[in-house]
């Protein structure tokens, strides 16, 4: 990030030059250009050094082989550990979340379903604002899209920044900023270096499971098509405002709608409140799975792993408001009770039905925990069929002889 943008925002969500016209040509693709010139600083970066590409290469078969042991999940056939650029990273991020984007600049444009006259209606000012966020959705969001996602590759060690599936066989890694971060944190850097693998390829390892993957896409679809326009928040908002001419108005009209916190007061619908629950239970599943493999793998490789982790976590909890911002539109508000839940639970099942059981979480699309089950592992363990067998202290498990869904990726 750079000094003159000690916050984090290259440019603000709701971009009225966009708005009223500035620019041209593609939204996406000027949206794309613009998180590429943030992610590389306004320069230009040299490719990966092939000798870098040859260590990473090495280190990633001694990850690949400890992760599969580890977990018992297949990863997907082919997969390659692939040192990138920031600007490659953010190029191919930007693929990966321009469909939930999408998804949200339409629904911002989109009345719900059986919404009347609302009050804004009555105040032809507010009623011009709320026709602004219907028409100008798609351009508005795309604006911004590519200012987070551009900070967001400034900081990104590999692919997994964001827990969101990958669809594709590679596992990008961004060897410039590990080497810089293992500098900032005082660890050797090979050690930083097998640690990021471990995690991403952990991750990936997870995420690529299809019905895994199809409930974390599903749940970030439904989230952005979830966002509405709230016609009474919009007129109280506004209330003060009288013309769209005058620059002082528009310039407090302008900083109003970079505030996250109104901006997202303005556009969220109750059918969030029941997806936050479900997405907040498999991303804690998710991070603990991950966070417990990466700690049991790197514990006997890599003599700084408690560090690593330490500041890992520190980092992800103390994102900037850019990318905060960006968590709460996809629906992920990952802070340091997010990882705490997912501990909880994974040592709940190990504590009461050792690790083995830990493979029945990504068995079956019905075996993942509810939200229920996730602040309660007993109730999980109760439901799949795990139990305590009380006269032997052992485990007695009802493990379905078809596990084809972990193979085959």
């Amino acid at each position: 990030m750079s000094s003159s943008d000690p916050e984090g925002f290259g440019a603000p969500f709701f971009d009225f030059g966009a708005l009223f016209g500035q620019g041209g040509g593609d939204p996406w693709a000027n949206a794309a250009q613009l998180a590429a010139t943030i992610a590389s600083e306004g320069g230009t970066e040299p490719n990966v050094d092939p000798i870098v590409r040859m260590q990473f290469d090495d280190l990633g078969r001694v990850a690949e082989l400890h992760v599969a042991q580890a977990t018992g999940i297949e990863l997907p056939s082919n997969t390659i550990v692939t040192p990138v650029t920031r600007t490659t990273w953010t190029e191919r991020s930007f693929a990966t979340f321009r469909p939930f984007f999408e998804r949200f600049g339409e629904a911002v444009g989109t009345d719900q379903p059986g919404q009347g006259p609302g009050p804004a209606s009555a105040d032809p000012f507010s009623a011009m604002i709320e026709q602004v966020f219907k028409a100008m959705g798609p351009m508005l969001v795309s604006a911004s899209a590519g200012s987070m996602l551009g900070h967001l590759g400034q900081r990104a060690l590999g692919q997994y920044e964001l827990p969101i599936p990958r669809d594709s066989r590679e596992v990008l890694v961004v060897p410039y900023t590990i080497d810089a971060t293992a500098e900032e944190w005082s660890v050797p850097l090979n050690d930083l270096r097998l640690w990021v693998l471990i995690h991403e390829l952990t991750a990936h390892a997870v995420l690529s499971i299809p019905h895994v993957r199809k409930r974390v896409e599903g749940l970030l679809i439904d989230f952005a098509a979830a966002f509405r326009p709230n016609p009474q928040a919009i007129t109280e908002q506004f209330a003060s405002f009288e013309s769209l001419t005058d620059m002082s108005q528009l310039q407090e009209m302008s900083e109003q709608f970079n505030d996250p916190d109104k901006l997202l007061s303005i556009m969220r619908s109750p059918a969030h409140d029941l997806l936050v629950p479900q997405f907040d239970a498999i991303v804690a599943t998710i991070l603990g799975f991950v966070s417990h493999t990466v700690d049991t793998i790197s514990s006997g490789l890599i003599a700084t792993s408690g560090d690593i982790k330490e500041q890992f976590r520190r980092r992800w909890i103390d994102a900037t408001p850019a990318d905060r911002l960006m968590e709460r539109l996809l629906g992920l508000e990952i802070g340091a009770g997010t990882f705490d839940r997912g501990d909880r639970f994974i040592s709940g099942i190990i504590e009461r039905a050792g690790d083995n059981a830990l493979i029945r979480l990504w068995a079956d699309e019905l075996d993942l925990p509810t939200a229920a089950e996730v602040d309660a592992p007993g109730l999980w363990l109760a439901r799949i069929g795990i139990g305590i067998d009380d006269d032997l202290g052992q485990i007695s498990a009802e493990v379905p002889d078809d596990l084809s869904g972990l193979d085959g990726l």
